[in-house]
């Protein structure tokens, strides 16, 4: 019995590791968008400020990721250093766009979300469902 609590306890800290990865690379993501956003309009101390949260959530989901995820985690970290390097000396300019590209790391980093059936049928063209030509003799 105590050997089936500890395997229980063992899987529900697995599966809530990875709902928290997931959930920093959300904030992360968030965060490194204000970062680009207040660069663009000069604003280098509240890049400086969002970058930082960017960064620290994106160590964190750092933490569990594996292949590609990772890959693109360690990137994002890259460019949010450099970024909040120059965001510091007040280089909005240089610093918006590593904060930029630390959004597409992030972005890539996401899992992808399956289409479900629905969102399929939808996504396809119409084309055999129902004649494209021919739809005003229908109004006589």
């Amino acid at each position: 019995m105590k050997l089936l609590k500890t395997i229980t306890i063992g899987l529900l800290l697995g599966v809530s590791q990875l709902v928290l990865a997931e959930d920093h690379t959300a904030v992360a993501l968030e965060q490194a968008h204000a970062a680009a956003e207040h660069g663009k309009l000069g604003h280098a101390s509240i890049l400086v400020e969002h970058a930082e949260a960017a960064l620290e959530h994106t160590l964190k989901a750092l933490e569990t990721a594996e292949g590609e995820e990772k890959i693109h985690l360690e990137a994002a970290v890259k460019v949010l250093e450099y970024s909040i390097e120059h965001g510091k000396l007040d280089h909005a300019d240089m610093a918006t766009p590593s904060a930029e590209e630390a959004v597409e790391h992030i972005k890539a980093a996401q899992p992808k979300a399956e289409l479900a059936p629905a969102a399929e049928d939808a996504a396809k063209p119409s084309a055999g469902k129902w004649p494209i030509h021919g739809h005003k003799e229908l109004n006589k």
